[in-house]
């Protein structure tokens, strides 16, 4: 685990454990709500470089690091959005895989009918961006494992996520116009094709494109350049 230290919203700051190699962040109580618009950002910029070799899948069962009682998986709710983690029934805290924490912070979509037969022409078999296994699209629409739709991360959405998040600091610059805000989704839309192209390109059919990690490599090269 890599212990990051990121701001609290009210004052002070905590700690959030990132494993790297099962791709999933470890919360204290309540620390994901009071993550601050700094941290939130901070976190989105170590899931994106956060590329292991191998990903290690999250076994069946798993014990809380802090008492090692089972951690039980649960399904939440923010605003509209579903997502889901492992908590601690002791109160101890929350796993949660990147993929759930970005459903939770409305950076993710499912990908409608017709956007899915356009990403048909350009790759064949994708990582699930629940649990890792590969998605035939020329015979599947969901996964075969864990039975989760097929997601993207969203351009427009995941934009506008982050420039509110970045103009809710006092140091951030006015937030973008629609039309600013448009022109950078359309550029990280275009980012994603390309990348994508390249990723199936060198690789062959029998291997796994993750959309996730190629969308968001996009998206922070439009939105936040280091």
């Amino acid at each position: 685990m890599q212990a990051l230290d990121l701001e609290r919203r009210a004052a002070g700051t905590l700690v959030v454990d990132l494993c790297e190699p099962c791709q999933a962040l470890w919360f204290d109580p309540m620390e994901s709500p009071q993550l601050s618009p700094t941290a939130t950002l901070e976190l989105f910029r170590a899931i994106n470089d956060a590329r292991p070799e191998e990903r290690r899948t999250l076994p069946r069962h798993m014990n809380c690091p802090r008492c090692d009682t089972p951690l039980a998986k649960t399904r939440d709710l923010q605003h509209t959005t579903r997502f889901s983690y492992y908590r601690c029934v002791r109160g101890h805290g929350r796993l949660t895989p990147f993929f759930q924490f970005l459903r939770e912070k409305n950076f993710i979509r499912p990908i409608p009918r017709e956007e899915l037969e356009r990403l048909k022409s350009l790759v064949r078999i994708i990582r699930c961006s629940s649990c890792g296994a590969p998605i035939d699209l020329a015979t599947s629409t969901a996964c075969e494992f864990c039975r989760a739709p097929i997601a993207i991360l969203d351009p427009e959405a995941a934009g506008r996520a982050v420039r509110e998040l970045a103009t809710a600091e006092s140091s951030a610059p006015p937030p973008m116009d629609d039309a600013a805000r448009a022109a950078a989704a359309v550029m990280a839309a275009a980012q994603f094709e390309r990348a994508l192209a390249r990723e199936q390109a060198k690789r062959d059919n029998g291997f796994a494109v993750d959309l996730i990690s190629i969308g968001m490599s996009a998206l922070a090269a439009v939105l936040l350049p280091r």
